[in-house]
């Protein structure tokens, strides 16, 4: 867990103060949580017109066939799930999980538990959509020795309410700095969830279509597989509804672990099709297509 600073630091009295609204805010029910999240989505879409507009720039080049005004319903439709998930999330790390868990609905789950009898783990590459804090402890509670992947919050308040919020669905997690426990992990059976579907800027390696636009890639799942042996499942998560959520299990992916780029191509093409599902539940606020090929000019 972070090292937190002491109470009496003043530089983080206004995040002590935000996880306090949070907290409170945990206690409404789902359903006025949905509405608080709707109303804030409306007014951040207003507020936030830079992550509105590179919303819609992401929703154009991926969406060509959208009329203007349906690519602006989609911007404002991708703030409303994002907030709404956000404040769902507060229910996940403070409130009572298991009515929902037992009646999430699980696709494909057959999949994942085949590819963990092959005893050298499972990699579930995912995506950043609206729903994952909230889906985190309904994955839990189907899947054993589950943990993820992240890069922690520069806000040491923040990143603690998050990893502790995450830790009561009793998952574990690893940085980039700790592969080798990840190995570990994984070695006795682990599972482990890897949403590395950002731009990286330098850190990217690979070129790899997204919805028809060069986008660029870390090899780290790549690298993961090789040194592990791990099968490889693509996991998607959606809200189908109020209080209605999906997990959907891939097929193992056997062409991933065959090259850097051909693994990119995979695995963008699994996220393509489950963002496709449910397209304004994903992150598209972030610039994605930021780092571009040689020759190519600036994407926003």
């Amino acid at each position: 867990m972070t090292n937190l600073p002491s109470i009496f630091n003043v530089k983080y009295l206004p995040s002590r103060i935000m996880v306090f609204v949070l907290y409170s805010i945990s206690f409404l029910s789902i359903k006025n949580k949905m509405r608080f999240g709707s109303w804030l989505g409306h007014l951040a879409k207003r507020k936030l017109s830079s992550r509105a507009n590179i919303a819609r720039k992401n929703l154009k080049a991926c969406f060509k066939d959208k009329s203007d005004k349906e690519i602006e319903d989609m911007v404002e439709d991708c703030f409303v799930q994002l907030t709404t998930g956000f404040i769902e999330g507060t229910h996940a790390w403070w409130q009572d999980m298991k009515p929902h868990q037992a009646r999430v609905k699980s696709t494909g789950i057959e999949h994942l538990i085949e590819a963990q009898k092959k005893g050298n783990g499972v990699l579930l590459l995912g995506g950043h959509f609206a729903v994952v804090d909230f889906a985190i402890p309904l994955i839990a509670a189907q899947i054993k020795n589950l943990a993820y992947m992240y890069r922690p919050n520069n806000n040491p308040i923040i990143n603690d309410m998050i990893e502790k919020g995450r830790a009561r669905a009793g998952v574990s997690s690893f940085t980039k700095k700790q592969l080798k426990e990840m190995k570990n992990f994984m070695a006795d059976g682990g599972v482990v969830w890897y949403g590395c579907d950002q731009d990286f800027g330098k850190k990217g390696e690979v070129f790899a279509p997204f919805f028809g636009v060069e986008a660029i890639n870390i090899t780290t799942p790549s690298w993961i597989v090789k040194e592990t042996g791990a099968a490889v499942i693509f996991m998607g998560m959606r809200r189908l509804g109020e209080e209605e959520y999906e997990i959907e299990f891939s097929k193992e992916l056997p062409e991933f672990g065959h090259g850097d780029e051909q693994d990119a191509r995979c695995w963008n093409k699994e996220l393509e099709e489950s963002v496709s599902r449910f397209p304004t539940q994903y992150m598209w606020v972030h610039k994605r297509f930021k780092t571009r090929p040689e020759g190519e000019k600036d994407f926003y």
